[in-house]
């Protein structure tokens, strides 16, 4: 029996250490297979072999092992690839995360190579998205780092190549030249190698921009004998992609037509993002051949494509961490101010041994303003991130608000062209289409007044009126539109009361006030009271016996898309306006902690401002 058990244990030992010794071997297969792309800066698609989905898992696999025998040349360019197969399989979000990830790690470890390309991974998704102004930034960042660099010439050459791309795409020709020129240098420096590729192909992309269509003819034909010689399907994509251009260019649709169609087999499967701005490409030349029946076809396909993309998304953090990647540029430009005055501090210091007692006194100034000037950067940043955090929120919220009458205007205008329905059916449709009509209408007017309120553009007219005859227009006013059984009712001991405002702006906080609780009080009253509180102020109140507000939920009822009901009807800016309203009419608002029947909101307002002007003010 125990000879038995030794067996079985042998046995699986022998299991484990071959699955091992296969897992080792298939990584120096993978290794192997990834050394030429990486000595030479080649893209995964050069070797027929490689795809997107095996690039991204060898990433996964590999990373860990290449950062424990700390082989960095290998790793960054490496994610650099993974980052570049996500963007070709249309995944613009991770592709972002995994850019910065790479971006933190190698300034982490200090890698400047690392830092190059990242910078470079996300250029390349910037380029993709279309944002060719930062793209240029980032590759012209990756440059300068690159070039201090041994060794990185076939890096060079790529980045080059790309930044003279993204150039010609946005059409800043000033320093084009100057651009071609280094790239010829960096080609008499080393040539013979897959590389040589990418200098025809940028004369020929600028000839074809520049219509010198017999230059880019000469240049194509020196692409086919490289192609020939270095026979990857990834070089014969882009001259696939030049060719096409070039029968734009000369008019030759049918033959455009043909080659985007063969890049459009090959993109199908395997770079859905590159697919779509294919076809977008395609949709133009059959528009340039009259063929705009067909054209519509394929838009119609782009649009369902770019529903799967989710462009808006990728957009936005692609402009986030833009805007991270120039905070963290700063932080980096501080730092290096800050080693450049210790340096000629400790210069001072030892040169001029006499004076030390005033170079001791001048460094402790200067340790002061530095300290200073910290605090301020840090300050700023805060208000920097602040200001993000806001943006974002708020686009968040804006988009989740109008995307609900959206729809529905959508889709009951869609219901109305159908001929099946009967005349209650439409008459109900074109109900919702208006009562949505006048909800995006209200969400728009209050998003205006937040604005024009916070930059200080709203303009408020200042005069004297009867207070107490407003209140009670605004109460028969309310009476007549309210969708409640409630009853709406105005109480005060004055017979009349003179108050210098806005009237307008007054009577909007007013009606925002009694609408707001005819919304939560079905049965019962909503009271305005008004009473003179002291001989400069008076108190407005609009009470009512809704549902209330819980305590935990009053302290931020004034801010901005707050609803405490998600099916109430609204934008939840209201209160935020009256409460910017009201502070700029001089008074403060709040709701009353301790009513206990329902809710209660009051304000004060000065009788006589500081200073009367009959003209706008703001």
């Amino acid at each position: 029996m125990n000879s038995n058990l030794q067996h079985i244990s042998a046995t699986i030992a022998a299991i484990f250490i071959s699955v091992a010794l296969h897992a080792t071997n298939l990584n120096k297969e993978r290794l192997a297979s990834l050394q030429p792309l990486v000595d030479y800066d080649l893209s995964f698609y050069t070797d027929i072999n490689i795809t997107t989905d095996s690039i991204i898992l060898w990433e996964k696999l590999l990373s860990p092992e290449l950062e424990k025998r700390q082989e960095y040349h290998i790793l960054f360019p490496l994610k650099m690839m993974a980052v570049q197969a996500l963007v070709t399989e249309g995944n613009i979000s991770l592709a972002i995360n995994n850019a910065n990830s790479m971006y933190q790690q190698a300034k982490t470890i200090d890698y400047p190579f690392g830092t190059a390309l990242a910078l470079r991974a996300l250029a390349d998704t910037y380029q993709s998205s279309g944002n060719f102004q930062s793209a240029m930034e980032s590759y012209e960042e990756s440059l300068k780092i690159m070039q201090k660099i041994p060794a990185s010439n076939s890096y060079l050459k790529t980045s080059m190549f790309y930044l003279i791309l993204s150039e010609l795409n946005f059409k800043p020709m000033a320093d084009i030249q100057k651009d071609f020129s280094y790239l010829e240098s960096l080609y008499h420096k080393e040539s013979g190698l897959p590389n040589d590729f990418y200098l025809p192909c940028s004369y020929a992309y600028y000839y074809i921009q520049t219509n010198m269509l017999p230059k880019a003819l000469e240049c194509l034909k020196q692409l086919d004998t490289i192609c020939k010689q270095y026979p990857y399907p990834y070089y014969f994509s882009i001259s696939s992609y030049m060719y096409a251009s070039y029968h734009i260019e000369s008019k030759e649709y049918d033959k455009a037509l043909k080659e985007y169609d063969e890049l459009l087999a090959i993109t199908k499967k395997s770079a859905l993002f590159r697919h779509v701005q294919l076809l977008q490409e395609r949709a133009k030349v059959l528009a340039l051949m009259g063929e705009k029946q067909e054209a519509c076809k394929v838009y119609e396909v782009i649009n369902n494509l770019k529903d799967s993309l989710d462009a808006q998304s990728y957009l936005r953090q692609i402009n986030e961490l833009h805007t991270l990647y120039q905070i963290d540029k700063s932080e980096h430009n501080y730092i290096n101010i800050q080693k450049n005055l210790y340096y000629w501090s400790l210069s001072v210091i030892l040169i001029i041994v006499v004076l030390i007692i005033c170079a001791i006194f001048h460094i402790k100034r200067n340790n002061n303003r530095l300290l200073q000037s910290q605090r301020e950067q840090e300050e700023a940043k805060k208000q920097a991130e602040k200001s993000i955090h806001t943006k974002s929120l708020f686009l968040s919220n804006m988009s989740h608000e109008i995307r609900t009458p959206l729809n529905a205007l959508s889709g009951f205008s869609s219901i109305l062209t159908e001929e099946s329905i009967d005349n209650e059916t439409k008459q109900q449709c074109n109900d919702i289409i208006q009562q949505n009509s006048e909800l995006l209408l209200k969400l728009i007017n209050d998003v205006i007044d937040l604005s024009s309120l916070e930059i200080g553009k709203m303009k408020f007219k200042f005069k004297e009126c009867d207070i107490v005859a407003l209140c009670r227009n605004v109460i028969d006013m309310v009476e007549k539109i309210k969708q409640t059984q409630a009853e709406v009712r105005f109480s005060t001991s004055l017979s009349s009361l003179k108050l210098t405002t806005d009237s307008a702006r007054l009577q909007q906080v007013l009606i925002n006030l009694l609408i707001n609780a005819t919304k939560f009080t079905t049965q019962g009253t909503i009271t305005l009271e008004l009473i003179k509180q002291t001989e400069d102020t008076a108190l407005f109140s609009v009470s009512d016996t809704g549902c209330g507000i819980s305590k935990e939920n009053q302290n931020k009822i004034f801010n901005r898309f707050e609803k405490l009901d998600e099916n109430a009807q609204g934008t939840g800016l209201g209160l935020s306006i009256c409460q910017l309203i009201i502070e700029q009419l001089g008074g403060k608002i709040w709701i009353d902690p301790g009513y206990d029947k329902g809710a209660r909101f009051l304000f004060t307002h000065p009788i006589r401002q500081g200073q009367i002007k009959e003209e706008e003010t703001r």
